[in-house]
């Protein structure tokens, strides 16, 4: 098995290498045949000035052979390895060449390699006003490729090549090992995230950088959210499973001891009542499992037709005695009779949930209103308040779970209830925008579909 670190190390060194070397191919490639290029015009243009000064030579008696010596070892570059000019009769005026043993030397391997290369001779016929004055032989290499030069510069870009692919391909190690490092570190926190889940530890972790992680991590918060509900619901049920159960046991329990007492009779009656409450315990032990699924509780959608002036008269005067004793001013504004398909107990749980929190951050004296009407094919419900507001920045965090904003103080609460909110409402097909500014209330708007196609493929 091999790990995520040393997979990405292993493809990020292989990739460089490809590319590196590919283009170091390619580049060396295309340098070469510049300097080809370049080398081969140099030759001509020698060949053209060794052209005119065989004409002076040839025209002029006054130069003695040191002098055209001299004037012609200046053109003994690379690929040329020997001059030689000739008058007209086959007298030899001039001979130069580089095979002296400085450049022997300085050549050493290289030119021993390169003069085992294949020679070539070229012959110029000097002409002046129609007559041949005399001749000019060059030897050369056979090819611009094979001389001195152009295997030290073959050489050099080789070793220059080597040397940036090395420090190209430090850089990118020590850049891989970084990055690695980093991912590997999101990798295991997020392990972390998922391990503190199992255990039913709670505690933020670091969110990581990289999209796809955090999408991982969003998900086990998601996924943590929902056990928590789940485990709430299923401490709220099991509550209810002990009270059912707590009065057939003491009721056992009592008839038991005052058996033993001797204050009852164990008679057929006493007999039946104790079989009664036997069957009752059984009865709830046989439904212990529907009672603790929390999660088909949670999951369920029953979607009918809701009267939403009524549903929305039910849940605010059951919290205005609430709301008074804070003196908040909570008010319906709208009554007008409007039905929609909906699940009236997750439509209920977001309105709510919506009004705890405007009573928790509204202080004395303020208002809070709800108001609903219809836009084109939706149906908008508008729970507005005139508490502490939402900051621009938490208006993006606020559905989050677990999120409490710095204006919470110390205000109960656990960051679940607008989670369950922007959660129930994706459950029916509908959604919630806010609009809020810090000192001056917030604006929730609830948008429920009124196209029933839709809610009937749902």
């Amino acid at each position: 098995m091999i790990s995520i670190r040393r997979q990405w190390m292993m493809v990020l060194i292989l990739a460089v290498v490809l590319s590196v070397a590919i283009n170091s191919i390619v580049f060396g490639m295309l340098i070469n045949q510049i300097f080809i290029d370049y080398s081969t015009e140099s030759y001509d243009n020698h060949v053209s000035q060794l052209e005119e000064l065989s004409q002076k030579v040839l025209m002029d008696n006054s130069y003695s052979q040191q002098q055209i010596d001299m004037q012609l070892e200046s053109h003994l570059s690379d690929p040329i390895k020997q001059i030689k000019i000739y008058d007209a009769e086959g007298n030899l005026l001039g001979d130069v060449n580089n095979n002296n043993d400085t450049m022997s030397m300085m050549s050493g391997m290289m030119g021993r390699m390169v003069d085992n290369q294949a020679e070539e001779v070229d012959s110029r016929e000097i002409v002046v006003d129609g007559d041949v004055v005399g001749e000019l032989i060059i030897t050369r290499y056979s090819s611009i490729r094979d001389s001195l030069e152009a295997k030290k510069f073959i050489l050099s870009l080789a070793g220059s090549g080597l040397i940036s692919f090395g420090i190209v391909l430090t850089l990118i190690f020590i850049i891989g090992i970084f990055i690695s490092r980093r991912t590997s570190r999101d990798l295991r926190l997020t392990a972390q995230q998922a391990m503190d889940i199992e255990l039913g530890n709670t505690g933020d972790s670091p969110k990581s950088r990289i999209k796809e992680i955090r999408t991982i991590q969003h998900s086990l918060d998601t996924l943590n959210a929902r056990l928590k509900l789940k485990q709430t619901s299923r401490k709220k049920l099991t509550d209810e499973l002990i009270h059912q159960t707590r009065t057939p046991l003491t009721i056992l329990k009592t008839h038991l001891e005052g058996f033993q007492d001797g204050i009852i009779e164990f008679n057929a009656d006493e007999v039946k009542i104790c079989e009664a409450q036997i069957e009752h315990i059984t009865s709830i032990v046989s439904n212990m499992s529907n009672m603790i699924d929390a999660q088909k509780e949670l999951d369920v959608v029953n979607f009918e037709q809701v009267e939403l002036s009524q549903l929305l008269k039910q849940i605010v005067s059951g919290l205005k005695m609430q709301f008074e004793k804070k003196k908040i001013d909570l008010k319906l504004l709208n009554h007008q009779k409007m039905f929609v398909e909906t699940d009236r107990y997750k439509l209920s749980q977001v309105i709510y949930n919506l009004l705890t929190n405007a009573y928790k951050f509204t202080e004395a004296g303020g208002s809070v209103m709800v108001n609903y009407f219809k836009q084109e094919d939706a149906l908008n419900i508008v729970v507005e308040d005139s508490g502490k507001g939402i900051s621009e920045e938490e208006q993006l965090k606020i559905f989050d779970v677990y999120f409490r904003g710095v204006n919470t103080g110390d205000t109960s609460g656990d960051g679940i209830g607008l989670y369950v909110v922007k959660e129930n409402l994706e459950m029916i097909g509908g959604e919630i925008a806010v609009a809020s500014e810090l000192g001056r209330g917030s604006k929730f708007i609830i948008r429920l579909p009124l196209d029933t196609d839709y809610l009937s493929k749902n």
